[in-house]
């Protein structure tokens, strides 16, 4: 059973507050209000979430390997794993600033 969501992303009044809701929001919501997400990210210039958002999504879109891996898993990793460190209040590293 998951956690009601009593809230959505453009109620959010951090990066950490849109990290943790990136991180708990279901796939099928992410897709579903993909257009809505992407532009609030854009928006708040929310550079670590947009990344989140297009890494997730191209995993779950993308046809599997031959072998049954996944495609763009690196990707994903790497956004998940800033993604985790903005929600807990630290630094993304690695962004090219």
């Amino acid at each position: 059973m998951t956690a009601p969501r009593s809230f959505d992303i453009s109620e959010c009044e951090t990066p950490q507050d849109m990290a943790r809701w990136l991180l708990r929001c279901p796939f099928d919501d992410l897709s579903r209000d993909e257009g809505f997400i992407r532009r609030w990210l854009q928006c708040t210039g929310f550079r670590e979430g947009l990344a989140y958002i297009e890494s997730i999504l191209a995993v779950i879109r993308a046809e599997r390997r031959e072998d049954g891996q996944l495609m763009h898993f690196m990707a994903f990793s790497t956004a998940n794993g800033r993604l985790w460190r903005v929600a807990e209040g630290l630094e993304p590293v690695g962004l090219g600033d």
